[in-house]
């Protein structure tokens, strides 16, 4: 059973989403010789590798086919898919580079078969954890003003209309990173129209295509910000997960090293944290 729980990886590819500048995710941030991020990328929109990123997941499938987008009134059809991991309370799991996660729920193992998508469908929450330094000092959203920054415990909203500016502290020393916990209810700019939906192409590098979708309780394609509940996500593997009789185990890598985005909201040297791309490979053994 161990080793089926792994297969609910392949899907950690759709967690794909950037609430401030949602076209801007695959920028990756820059550094210095010393490692430091570069100011004059931040103030571009980048991406860069997060401590710890945390989801919420209630349910996982592999299909073999693309599933049928929900629209307003109709829920995503996954006619072509096999679930294979159900929490009805919703499991969390935090994302580490190169580790190895389990979510607690039920595991069903997959028919046999070539799998080319995925879907999960998951809260519209996400963690956030990281410390480091910038090459130029910046300013902290709940105030100090240095080289380290770090994420500050606490949680805020992106939505449509406004956006939450409390989730970076700056200053002249390391700092211990809090967990800040982001709920995403609006893709793209809060100043823009409503947007439920957004794709991102060839992700990490890969040829890897992402869809979320926001949605309602009623798992139909959320009309506004007021009515989003959940998220939904769709996936186009890079390479297809192939399931066989002689199928043991999966081996997996992960990739978050851009897994969180940086952006200078305010313009005056002020830190945004949001939360970026990020991958976990597989391969059946």
């Amino acid at each position: 059973m161990k080793h089926i729980k792994y297969l609910f990886l392949v899907l950690c590819t759709i967690f794909v989403f950037e609430m401030i500048s949602f076209n801007k995710a695959e920028a990756a941030c820059g550094v210095d010789a010393d490692g430091d991020v570069l100011l004059s990328d931040i103030d571009d929109g980048c991406d860069t590798k997060p401590d710890i990123y945390e989801v919420v997941i209630y349910k996982l499938y592999l299909c073999k086919s693309a599933p049928t987008e929900p629209t307003e009134t109709s829920t995503v059809d996954l006619t072509s898919c096999s679930q294979f991991f159900n929490s009805d309370g919703g499991a969390t799991t935090s994302v580490t580079q190169g580790s190895e996660i389990e979510l607690d729920g039920i595991y069903t193992r997959p028919p046999n078969g070539t799998y080319t998508h995925g879907y999960a469908y998951m809260e519209n929450t996400f963690g956030i954890t990281w410390s480091g330094k910038i090459d130029t000092e910046m300013n902290g959203h709940t105030g100090g003003t240095g080289f380290y920054c770090a994420t500050v415990a606490g949680e805020g909203d992106h939505t449509k209309g406004t956006t939450h500016t409390n989730s970076s502290i700056c200053g002249p020393n390391p700092i211990t990173a809090g967990k800040f916990v982001e709920t995403m209810e609006q893709f793209g700019g809060h100043t823009n129209i409503f947007k439920a939906r957004a794709n991102i192409d060839t992700i990490n590098g890969t040829t890897a295509r992402i869809v979320g979708i926001l949605v309602d309780g009623n798992e139909h394609k959320a009309k506004d910000t007021t009515e989003v509940e959940k998220l939904e996500g769709l996936v186009t593997f890079a390479d297809p997960v192939v399931v066989t009789t002689e199928t043991s185990f999966l081996s997996m890598t992960f990739n978050v090293g851009e897994g969180m985005h940086f952006f200078d909201h305010l313009d005056n040297n002020t830190l945004d944290i949001g939360s970026g791309p990020f991958q976990a490979i597989m391969k059946a053994n």
